[in-house]
């Protein structure tokens, strides 16, 4: 090798050390990932669990859907578990992130005064959602469009539904857990668990930065979070105390509700199909914007593995 060569080949090297330098860098400091305290986003768990030379997992906590959104918008996280329809409109909304994985499937129940009997008895009751852009809403019109059934909607925040419940401000709500079982321990009852009308369905997906997908720690980190979700169906005691923890929630309800499997931690693949339905529905409903309607999903999801 002469000696400009070896010159040469050294400064493409060093150029491509540097590269990945810059790109390790910033997230070295520590990845902030958003997330609500609801046991659909449970294996955020992946940072007590999981320990890297290469990076840090920053819990970022936020009170509702809205805020979460707005920081992945504003690139102030640089990843955040959304419900699908969400992370859906902000792609659509050019918005630059990627769906990885789901975190987790199924989740949630359709609470009902302890009166309420069977599902025709829904008819004309006040039925609380948590947004008309949630899984929730698409699992629920897809209960009551099968039974033929109107009921009066109410868009209401997760953490006020318990009690507006238990006062009879509304008659029934379906939402993430823990707050449905919350409710259920005040005297409701579940009516229907959301994985009776949809079996494996998917709800919150985990959703990178462009940038962060693009990085090299981005492998790293997604089997970081799919070793949690593996923790938690292997031990669900342990985990529901380190849960519990990070979400501020009582470790005993996350507990049961792992242990009644209210909430799959297993086969966390995102089926495009899925997303495709739920783009569909969103136009159906009139909640989809241009974006959204033009969107392809290829461009949204990443290839699962």
């Amino acid at each position: 090798m002469n000696r400009r060569y070896a010159l040469g080949f050294l400064a493409g090297f060093l150029a491509l050390s540097a590269t990945k330098s810059v790109a390790n860098s910033k997230f070295k400091k520590g990845i902030k990932i958003g997330y609500l305290p609801i046991c659909d986003h449970l294996i955020i768990i992946a940072k007590d669990i999981f320990s890297s030379d290469e990076f840090d997992i920053v819990p970022i906590k936020f009170a509702n859907w809205a805020d979460l959104s707005e920081a992945l918008r504003a690139k102030a996280v640089d990843g955040a578990f959304l419900l699908a329809p969400l992370g859906l409109m902000l792609k659509g909304s050019g918005v630059d992130i990627k769906a990885i994985m789901a975190a987790h499937k199924n989740g949630s129940s359709l609470v009902v005064n302890n009166s309420i009997k069977t599902i025709n008895e829904l008819e004309g009751k006040n039925i609380a959602i948590p947004s008309r852009f949630s899984s929730h809403y698409y699992i629920l019109h897809k209960l009551l469009s099968k039974h033929n059934i109107k009921v009066n909607l109410v868009d209401m925040a997760p953490t006020e539904m318990p009690f507006a419940l238990l006062t009879n401000r509304i008659d029934g709500y379906i939402v993430a857990e823990p707050f449905g079982q919350l409710g259920v321990q005040r005297g409701a009852r579940n009516l229907i668990l959301s994985k009776d009308i949809t079996p494996n369905h998917i709800c919150c997906l985990l959703n990178y930065s462009s940038e962060l997908a693009n990085s090299p720690v981005a492998a790293q980190l997604t089997n970081a979070f799919k070793k949690a979700a593996d923790f938690i169906e292997k031990n669900h005691k342990e985990a529901s105390i380190i849960g519990s923890k990070i979400l501020a929630q009582d470790a005993n309800i996350i507990n049961k509700i792992v242990e009644d499997k209210i909430v799959s931690y297993s086969d966390l693949k995102i089926n495009k199909e899925d997303l495709i339905n739920l783009k569909e529905f969103l136009i159906s409903q009139n909640l989809a914007n241009d974006g959204l309607k033009n969107l392809d999903i290829d461009s949204y999801l990443v290839e699962q593995v």
